[in-house]
């Protein structure tokens, strides 16, 4: 214990030194830290009653442009209103702006774009395709597709769609087809023949917006060497083109080699529904692979044709246990067609004891056949 005391007192004016150090920074620390709180609190003070009076400010102007206003607009004041928004009240601005056009009606959309354009908003937001962070391009180019500015189709098809940010591709394809200009079916066909460059959804459901004028892209794609192409085509021709002419051209593609193609061309054929069982949808539904014959055999119960009766009768004992289901299905939903209903209502009568049709008519009492 001696020695130990010792060496402390020899060590005493060290200690002290080092303790007294430590307390002076710790203490400039708190103080530091003090004034950082208080700094932050007063500038989120700061920012929170600048972002009020922006906002008042912001409603004044989108009152201005939106077509329900009462008040005469005045294009030369809402162009020198535009102009004063910095650059941090811009972005605030444009999803304000997005916000009260998407539940719009299409007249109070053309409405406001005219409001826009007589602004000047609308080269204001074209500018913001060339700017350096990817995010603000990209809200430029959704603010643009959801006014439905077809002067900006030339921009977005040569600046959008090549940009470097896959996210702002991505935004570039959904305002193609929300202003749905048709020069962008062929640059939208493109990416949809060879997916990568915007995820193969996105640009699906900009062609659908097309309607009947993407059916050449989905019927050209129907022969690519791309299988997941293939599928969505399937769907597409389903979805834009006539009934008549839609199973014409899918009705091939249920002898597709690979088994996914054959099931969408299936699906897509039970999507239609007709009153002639195709052929070809009556050869699927007997197909090697199980998953094919399922959704073949639930498709069959939207032809109003006997023979897709006796299909779906044999399926009852298929092995797989989804087709089994896909038939009790099936034949319920026949027995409420004119033609196919009376064999449909006989094959239920001599099967109503078979797991698949008690399932079938259960779902079907809950509304879910």
């Amino acid at each position: 214990m001696t020695i130990l005391l010792g060496v402390a007192e020899a060590k005493e004016p060290w200690v002290w030194g080092f303790t007294g150090v430590a307390a002076l920074s710790l203490l400039v620390l708190n103080v530091l830290l003090l004034v950082a709180v208080h700094a932050r609190r007063m500038r989120q003070a700061v920012r929170t009653r600048r972002e009020k009076r922006f906002r008042a400010r912001l409603d004044d102007v989108l009152g201005e442009i939106d077509p329900r206003s009462p008040s005469g607009r005045d294009p030369h004041w809402l162009a020198r209103e535009l102009e004063q928004f910095n650059e941090l009240e811009r972005p605030i601005a444009a999803v304000t702006l997005i916000e009260r056009v998407r539940p719009g009606t299409a007249e109070e959309r053309a409405d406001t774009l005219q409001a826009l354009r007589d602004a000047g908003a609308i080269d204001v937001m074209l500018k913001g395709l060339g700017r350096r962070m990817p995010w603000r391009r990209a809200l430029a180019i959704r603010t643009l597709g959801w006014v439905g500015a077809d002067e900006a189709v030339p921009a977005l098809l040569f600046q959008g769609l090549t940009d470097r940010n896959r996210y702002v591709r991505e935004s570039t394809v959904r305002a193609l087809g929300r202003i749905g200009d048709v020069r962008a079916l062929a640059p939208l066909g493109a990416l949809f023949r060879a997916p990568g460059r915007a995820g193969p959804g996105i640009v699906y459901d900009a062609l659908t917006s097309f309607g009947g004028a993407a059916e050449p892209v989905f019927a050209g794609a129907l022969r690519s060497d791309v299988e997941s192409v293939r599928v969505a085509s399937c769907f597409g021709i389903a979805a834009v083109a006539d009934p008549e002419t839609a199973r014409t051209l899918i009705v091939p593609l249920v002898t597709d080699p690979s088994a996914h193609v054959r099931a969408a061309a299936s699906e897509s054929l039970g999507q239609l529904g007709g009153e002639l069982l195709p052929d070809g949808l009556a050869r699927a539904s007997r197909d090697e692979q199980a998953t094919v014959r399922s959704v073949a055999t639930g498709a069959l119960g939207s032809f109003d044709d006997p023979r897709a009766v006796e299909l779906a009768l044999n399926a009852l004992l298929d092995p797989d246990r989804d087709t089994a289901i896909r038939a009790g299905e099936a034949l319920v939903r026949l027995s409420r067609l004119r033609a196919a209903g009376p064999a449909a209502d006989a094959a239920l009568a001599r099967t109503g004891d078979s797991w698949p049709v008690v399932r079938a008519r259960t779902f079907a009492s809950l509304g879910v056949v």
